[in-house]
């Protein structure tokens, strides 16, 4: 296959991939309505577009309608800028910019793109250094039109650049500002092995079938494909459950079984009747450490082992975490959403042991972390992540890196301003919390991306097991476990272990 067409059917996969980021929304109480593929509405707007059955705020309004032009790379090699958005050969097209399609949807029927979002959803980042940047918020990815309106000529910056745009697009001033006034321009967005995770996870959450490694058909992209080409464009949430059922996509009922991991042996006692099906991994760790001759490497292995052998991808399971947080980590990391196994975290609480499923129609609001960062060794790759959920940690843990030596840049902080043993309060709010750490790891610079990432921890261990879930795009990890007849933090697991893809 030529370069040209593998890189427009990656496009095409890519684009499938995104409409089903949305349309798996619907599964739960989602505020979509229907979603379209290949919807021609507004002309060239067509590649995903979302009808909402309830109206979303967007700036100082209310929008129905969402139109997204996704734009894929298959390579991370450049970025882009403001003259790409006005250069037709951007999206593949000969006539018309992103922004010209915008303008043109904006003349045709200014009442219903008053209601209406337009986004361009781009692996690429904005070039460093370019005016776009200055105008993106990273709060709703729009273009923020009071810095837009800086600037009195067109000697300055913004006036130079309103003045571009006006003569270009063939618009007014105020014509101008009410049409970027819908435009979101939503730049590094997942990559396709970063989508396909979420999906993957959203999927088994809601009994589809995993869309596995393992197999070189894409069934999902092909099943939206098929509707395109049946002319079916737009599709509610029955329609998808219907066709995913009569694709044969929905897992069957599962049978349940209780596990457990541990190598604690103090109040352990009640696996002997609860567990089906123990790891014990006593004989590698001794309590908080590794016994003479053993390494991490061996743990990893065991659990490993234990999960191709002795786990049926035909049963869910919730299993017992009696170990260290680290353990509890790569336990997630195995059964993350390629495993194809479903797994449900046992949490030990003020109430007793109870499972931490998460939950997505869960729409009680939880507390969520707060979020502080200091840059500590300037010019350097690595970067440590500090959360306390059950204490605070941060002095603890900035002492350690200073007394190690550690050549930390970046280091980010995780907190609730409710520290407690009950500070998270069920497995839903452990999954939010989770995710909101992902989000934020997977936003940190390339060039901490190349470095190693300290992790340290002070919580549940259902939330360290959803973390160790999402890990498998966050490069090089250290995690840290704390010594309390020392005072002081010691280095445990790392990864990607050895085999790891």
């Amino acid at each position: 296959m030529g370069n040209s067409v593998a890189a427009r059917e990656l496009g095409d996969i890519y684009q499938a991939m995104v409409f089903w980021k949305y349309a798996i929304q619907m599964f739960r109480d989602s505020d979509i309505g229907q979603i379209g593929y290949e919807y021609g509405k507004v002309k060239s707007f067509d590649d995903i577009v979302i009808c909402y059955k309830k109206e979303q705020r967007f700036r100082d309004t209310y929008i129905d309608t969402d139109y997204i032009q996704v734009k894929f790379h298959v390579k991370q090699s450049d970025e882009f800028t403001m003259d790409n958005l006005l250069d037709p050969a951007f999206i593949n097209a000969k006539t018309n910019s992103f922004l010209q399609n915008v303008v043109n949807a904006y003349k045709n029927d200014k009442i219903d793109f008053s209601r209406s979002r337009f986004t361009m959803y781009s692996v690429w980042r904005i070039r460093s250094g370019d005016i776009l940047n200055k105008l993106i918020s990273n709060e709703n990815k729009a273009f923020d039109l009071n810095e837009l309106q800086k600037g009195k000529t067109e000697n300055s910056e913004m006036g130079g650049l309103r003045k571009k745009l006006c003569e270009r697009l063939c618009v007014s001033e105020s014509e101008l500002i009410d049409i970027l006034r819908q435009v979101r321009i939503k730049d590094g967005q997942e990559s396709m092995e970063s989508l396909k995770e979420i999906l993957n996870r959203e999927f088994s959450h809601y009994g589809l079938q995993p869309w596995p490694d393992s197999i070189d058909t894409l069934p999902y992209c092909d099943l939206v494909r098929a509707w395109n080409r049946s002319d079916i464009n737009m599709v509610n949430v029955e329609d998808i459950r219907n066709y995913c059922d009569k694709e044969g996509f929905f897992i069957a009922t599962k049978d349940v079984a209780s596990i457990a991991i541990k190598s604690f042996t103090r109040n352990t006692e009640w696996l002997t009747n609860w567990a089906s099906d123990v790891l014990d991994l006593a004989d590698i760790l001794n309590q908080r450490e590794l016994r003479p001759g053993k390494s991490w490497e061996d743990v990893f292995r065991s659990i490993e082992q234990f999960v191709s052998s002795r786990l049926d991808y035909k049963i869910e399971y919730h299993v017992a975490l009696e170990t260290l947080l680290s353990v509890s980590f790569t336990v997630g990391r195995i059964l993350n959403p390629k495993s194809g196994i479903k797994v449900i975290p046992v949490q030990k609480t003020l109430d007793g042991c109870i499972d931490w499923k998460r939950n997505d129609t869960d729409e009680l609001e939880y507390s969520k972390f707060v979020i502080s960062e200091e840059v500590l060794c300037n010019g350097e790759c690595d970067m440590a992540v500090s959360i306390g959920i059950t204490q605070d940690i941060n002095g603890d843990v900035k002492d350690f890196i200073e007394n190690s030596k550690l050549k930390i840049c970046l280091y980010k902080s995780f907190s609730l301003e409710d520290f407690g043993t009950d500070a998270v309060k069920n497995g839903t709010h452990a999954w939010q919390l989770a995710k909101q750490i992902n989000g934020e790891i997977n936003r940190r610079p390339g060039t901490l991306k190349k470095g190693i990432m300290h992790l340290f921890i002070a919580g549940p261990h259902s939330l360290m097991f959803y973390l160790g879930m999402q890990s498998m795009m966050y490069g090089k990890i250290q995690i840290y476990e704390f010594n309390r007849n020392e005072n002081t933090y010691y280095p445990t697991i790392s990864f990607p272990q050895k085999g790891e893809l």
